[in-house]
């Protein structure tokens, strides 16, 4: 059975992964640290994403990779870990998100998401990194995306650091996603 992942604080609160907006409204104080992930792409949060009628800050990001294998990619190439990275994971059955409004994003390009400081990306990816989500053809990715670690490489020998899921597949979930009864476990 193929599964999305997500990272949780470990102060997460409730039975329900929230959209960073919705997170606002019901927990402020975590809304509050979790906007700061955004810093120098606050555009992002407000772009609407293709297929879905919704904003960036209106969906849940479930990585199609367990995080454990990022980790896993930077001990080999010597870099630290995101903070992100020392979350505990959610492993998400794919059910629990079969009947909401999804998309696949399946990023190629550099854009202000993954760059923030840099002046020459553009705002929004194009729409073609963006497909409906169909459970019947949803891939769990098994490997590290060749992307990724070249990704990883260039901002290693720049002497900058890395986000945590640059060029890693994702399927974005509109609205809340169930998450009762499922174990967090630590990745590192």
């Amino acid at each position: 059975m193929p599964f999305l992942y997500h990272l949780c604080a470990d102060d997460f609160r409730g039975d329900e992964l929230l959209p960073l907006n919705l997170l606002a409204s019901r927990f402020p104080d975590l809304h509050d640290r979790e906007v700061r992930k955004w810093a120098g792409r606050e555009s992002v949060v407000s772009f609407p994403v293709p297929h879905l009628g919704v904003a960036w800050g209106d969906t849940v990001n479930l990585a199609a990779l367990d995080p454990a294998r990022l980790v896993e990619a930077r001990r080999r190439l010597g870099l630290p870990f995101s903070s992100l990275l020392q979350r505990k994971v959610l492993r998400i059955p794919l059910e629990r998100i079969a009947g909401q409004p999804a998309v696949v994003y399946d990023t190629r390009s550099h854009w202000r998401n993954s760059r923030p400081d840099a002046e020459d990306v553009p705002e929004v990816p194009p729409s073609s990194d963006f497909t409906p989500f169909d459970p019947d053809s949803y891939e769990e990715l098994t490997e590290v995306p060749p992307l990724h670690l070249d990704y990883l490489v260039e901002q290693r020998d720049a002497g900058l650091p890395a986000l945590g899921f640059v060029f890693v597949r994702h399927v974005l979930v509109a609205g809340a996603v169930d998450v009762a009864g499922l174990a967090r476990t630590r990745l590192a």
